[in-house]
Parts: C-alpha cells; structure tokens; sequence
C-alpha cells in the first residue's frame, strides 16, 4: 500500500463507522475512493441533484441546509454526508455546501452500498443517523403557526398559574374571600399530607355550589368548605387535548377541572380559558352530537367527520391529534346511542362498563374503522340481568352500524355474547390468553388488550386492567408469541430499499401503508408496555412509557414514535385526497401520488421498523417460538 492510501485508511480508521469495518477490507476501501477538493461557497450537491455518492470529510467545514434554508447538520472532519440520497437514490432534498475549503472522500453508491449489506455494524449507524432526519422532517410536514389551537393545545399549556387551594376545615366565608381576592372562580380544596409539601386533593369548590348551596340553600357562611364543596372531582392529565377538555365539560356541565400529574396537582382548566383558543370545527361537532335526540341526528354527525379531518390535515394537525379529535367524536356517539338505548329499555339491572376495544381503545381511530366494542358486567349480576344486556348491546351496535361505522368482521362487538360479560369471566379470559396462547389469543390479543372505558362503571375497567398488567410481565411464552406476530407485519421494502409493492388483486401496485407500517409499530409498542406491566393504551405513550420503564432506549422510543406518526401523516393526506375524488378511503397508497419527500422518508421510517423487529427477534428468539 503506497504511502498515500496508507494515511486514508489511518485516517478512515480512527472514525465510526468505518472503524468496525475488518481489517481486510478498511485496507482495501482507501483504493476504491476518489479525492474531491471544494472551495468556500462551493455547494457539494444541490438540492433536487441526483447524488451517487456517500462523501467523508477530510478537512474543512460542509453544511446541510434545508429547502427552506434551515441548517439541519454541520459536518467536521471525520463526520459523512450525502447518506440519504445516496441510501434512496432520490434528489437531494438539501444542499451541501462547503463553509471552508474542504477535501472530501468520494465513495461511490456501489461500494457504499456493498458495505451497508455486509456489515450490520456499519449499517446500524447510517440508518441511526437517517432516524434523526426522519425526526426532521416529521417536523417539517407541521408548521407550527398554521392549524387549530384546538387541535394543538394540550392542557399543561393553558395552566397559568399555580393552584390555589384552601383546606376542607376552613369556613365558607374565608373560601368566598380568597376567592374575590384572588379573582377566580373556583378553588381546589386540599386536605394535609404528613411529610408531604403539598397536600392532597380532595375536592372543588366553584362559584356555583355558593349561590345554590349556601345561597340558595340558606346555609351559614361559617361552616366549613367541606359541607358545601364537590368531593372527588375528576382531574385530567397534563397532555390531554384541550379538545378532549372541551368534550368532558360539555358531556358533564362542568366548567373546571383540576390537571393532576402522577398525583401532585399541576392546577385547573376552566371553561373561560377553552373559550379563548379557536373554536375549531371539531369541538362543534361533538356539541352537536350532544344535543341530538334521534339516530337520523347522529347519522347526520357522523357523516361530517369526513369534512372534520379534511379541515384538520389542511390546517397541518398531527396525525396523532386527528386519531383523537375522530376518536372522541366516535365517543361521544356512543354515550349517545347508549342514553338512547337506556331510555328504551330502562336503567341498567346491574353496574357495567362500555368498552372501546382496538384502535378505538387506542384513541388512534381513523376514516376507515370499524367497531370494537364490549361489556364489562358487575360480577353480582345474575344470568336474567347479564341477558338484559343484549338489548343495550344490540341497539349501539345497531346505531352505530347506521352511523357509518361497520360491523367487526371478526365480531368482536358487544353483540356477541363472548364479549358481554361478568368481570370475573373477562378475568379468566385474559388468563388463558396469557398462560396458553394459540392463534385466537394472538388475534384477540391485537384487541382486546387496547381495552378502554367509554361509559359507565369504570371501577369495573380499572379492576381488570390492573390483574392483566400485573400477570404481563411474567407471561414470558406469551410475549414471544407477540414479538412473533409483530414481525409478520412487514415493512414494504425490499433489500436495496425499493418499494415492494401488491402484485395482484384490487389494490395491485399499491403500498399497504397500515399492514407495512402501523400495524408493526402497534405491535411493538403494545408487547413492550405489557412487558414492563405497563398500562399505557396509545402507541405514543406506550413507546415512551416503556423508554421510561427500560424496555427499549429512548432513542429508539422516538425513532419509531417519529416513523408512527410520518406513516400516519402519509396515510391521513392519501386518505383526504381520495376523499376529494369521491372515493372512499383505504390504506393502499400508489407511490406515483407520493413526492420525492415522502417517499424518501418512508423508506426510512420503514426500515427503522425492520430494525427493531430483528431486534425482538433476537430478544424473545423467536426463531425457537412454535
């Protein structure tokens, strides 16, 4: 080796990756590279050239713009560029532009590719590297000063102020006082904790219960908050919507709520300050849906959801803020059609609990699903009472079928009696799922453990829930079966990275954007939360809940929290467009509709799925699971 290559290869060995490479081939590589000297100014590639390809930094400065002029990445020596176009094969969607005079090392596609397929160490790290730009452009497909504050906004940002409180012993006159003084309209009374800084909600006191319970009622102004407050209130997370705020106090008539974050209260959200954001088209659906009173008036609700997300992905709403905003529209229907059912039928016999099952369970509902729903019955119920659940069941099923929302074709739907049952059966139910799994418990498993209550007795729900969290983690066999199934979902691309596509059928030539993509991700994000006993139902908090309990890095929680999130944006838009051609939506996505952006990072949030399945593959071995 002349003495030239010699100072390339000890140059390209003190950098990553190329420092994993063999000693045998890091001494062949220097040979196989071109040497390119730029001047300051000079742009390495242009943004929409075609680059072939990967460019090591010998000295000098590159910089890596966007198309909008924003720095995305500095590269010093020893650092690459060039990764993404030459992975895709695609126009650059940047400009790399030498900042000071720079030589470079040129390795062509060929050889860069050669290396990617034959040294998993030296992949792993460019295709880390493109899950920090698929982040980027996650971000780049929403402007933050365009969309609905509505859709946006989560309940920690409207809390302005700390929470003002008074104890359960002081008198009603002192609560009026603190009240005027303070200017609000509703105090959150806290009782002592010993050895605590803070004290423990208790209750709420609100300018209501003083005209009509002491006012009106006549009562003395020396008696102490306790007799007069609400105890008990219902709180609400930090990152609940305040679009979901908005449902709850319509639903109830409420016009506060405490905000409690893992019991410490963060403060309160009042009526007042949901009415100063924009009052967005979907907040006035839901409105809508509660003042109906027939089905015809439902259905008409209903067949405006269509027109809700159009507006929400025009205005650059997440994709993940849509799922919510159609989620608690498809609540809000069902609350309904049970107060209907109700009123037919009468009260319940027993306490029960209606559950939304699935993608619904998951707050993650979309154009195009179906039902999933169940009772969960009060275990004292006797076998007449269990059978007056049939009729409730089979009027929302019924109603909801009338509102556009199809049958289950797996029939798992309130309906069928296996899914409206006693507590200590769904009980048993999970049990068998989890200690014997076959492939019906892997069927059921993809729905029945995205269980979340919508109505009723959520006693019932959270009793449930907290047996099949605490049995997850030890279910070892269970999990593996699970980690297998996760990685049937395929991503759609093949080894050097191009689209496989349907070859027959309906949808031939089409990108099956759901099996590829979301399916997988769900999968995974749901096998690592029950492994961790954790009881988070969204597949964002289930990602970041098992980063937080060391399922999985950080890193990685985000990775495919960023390729969830882009897969379902690409799906949302392909979904909008065929609504605005009069057809109805699906998730089989033709490339020739995609652009140069999106098919460049789909292919690579669908490798960083692949990724990950090898990863539980090699966690669980599911090569030995039968």
């Amino acid at each position: 080796m002349d003495v030239e290559l010699a100072e390339v290869r000890d140059f390209l060995s003190q950098n990553e990756p190329f420092d994993a490479l063999p000693p045998a081939v890091l001494d062949d590589l220097p040979k196989r590279l071109v040497a390119k000297y730029y001047r300051r100014g000079t742009a390495v590639v242009s943004l929409g050239e075609r680059n072939r390809y990967l460019y090591v930094l010998r000295s000098g400065a590159v910089d890596i713009v966007d198309a909008q002029g924003a720095l995305v990445e500095r590269t010093d020596p020893g650092g690459s560029f060039g990764v993404s176009s030459v992975l895709s094969g695609d126009a650059s969607l940047y400009t790399l532009r030498a900042i000071e005079d720079s030589l470079c090392l040129l390795m062509p596609s060929e050889v860069f590719h050669s290396l990617m397929g034959a040294h998993p160490a030296f992949a792993d790290f460019f295709l880390r590297r493109q899950a920090g730009r698929l982040r980027h452009a996650v971000e780049a497909v929403h402007h933050e000063e365009s969309g609905s504050a509505i859709l946006r906004t989560r309940a920690s940002d409207i809390v302005k102020r700390a929470p003002i409180t008074i104890e359960p012993t002081r008198t009603i006159r002192e609560a009026a006082q603190l009240m005027t003084e303070r200017r609000v309209s509703a105090l959150l009374v806290t009782e002592p904790v010993a050895g605590a800084s803070e004290g423990r909600l208790v209750g709420i006191l609100t300018d209501r219960d003083l005209r009509s319970k002491v006012i009106a009622g006549a009562l003395p102004i020396d008696d102490p908050v306790s007799t007069v407050m609400t105890p008990d209130p219902v709180t609400i997370a930090p990152d609940t919507l305040a679009f979901e705020v908005l449902v709850l106090m319509a639903r109830r008539g409420w016009h506060h709520l405490p905000v409690v974050e893992s019991g410490r209260l963060v403060g309160m959200v009042t009526s007042g300050d949901l009415m100063r954001l924009e009052q967005a088209n979907p907040s006035y659906l839901v409105g809508e849906v509660e003042k109906q009173t027939t089905l015809e008036g439902l259905g008409a609700c209903s067949h405006r959801i269509p027109r809700v997300v159009s507006h929400a992905v025009a205005q650059d709403a997440t994709a993940e803020d849509v799922s919510r905003v159609v989620t608690a529209i498809i609540d809000a229907l069902t609350r309904k059609l049970i107060e209907f059912a109700e009123a037919d039928l009468g009260a319940a016999p027993v306490p029960y609990c209606w559950v939304a099952l699935g993608s619904q369970g998951r707050l993650e509902s979309g154009l195009q699903s179906d039902q999933d729903n169940a009772i969960i019955i009060d275990d004292r119920a006797t076998d007449e009472q269990v059978a007056w659940f049939a009729g409730l069941a089979s009027r929302v099923v019924d109603g909801l079928e009338a509102c556009g929302f199809e049958r289950c074709p797996g029939d798992m739907m309130a309906s069928n009696p296996q899914w409206r049952v006693r507590r200590a059966t769904w009980g048993s139910y999970f049990a068998k799922w989890m200690n014997a799994p076959e492939p019906d418990a892997l069927l059921n498993a993809q729905t029945f453990f995205d269980m979340r209550p919508v109505h009723g007795e959520v006693r019932l729900f959270e009793t449930l829930q907290g047996a099949v969290v605490a049995r997850a983690p030890q279910a070892t066999r269970f999990q593996a079966y699970l980690a297998k199934q996760a990685q049937r979902f395929e991503p759609p691309i093949g080894f050097f990275r191009d689209f496989v596509l349907a070859d027959s059928g309906e949808h031939a030539n089409t990108l099956d954007i759901k099996a590829g993509g979301i399916a997988p991700i769900v999968q995974i994000a749901r096998l690592l939360t029950l492994s961790k006993g954790g009881s988070e139902l969204n597949t964002h908090g289930r990602l970041k809940s098992a980063a937080v309990a060391g399922a999985l890095s950080e890193e990685k929680a985000a990775d495919l929290a960023d390729a969830f999130e882009f897969i379902n944006y690409v799906r949302l838009r392909h979904q909008v467009r065929q609504l605005k051609d009069g057809e109805s939506p699906d998730n089989h996505v033709p490339p020739a509709t995609l652009s140069s952006f999106e098919r460049r990072h789909l292919r690579e949030a669908f490798t960083i799925i692949r990724s990950m399945q090898k990863a539980l593959a090699f966690v669980h071995r599911t090569d030995v699971t039968s």
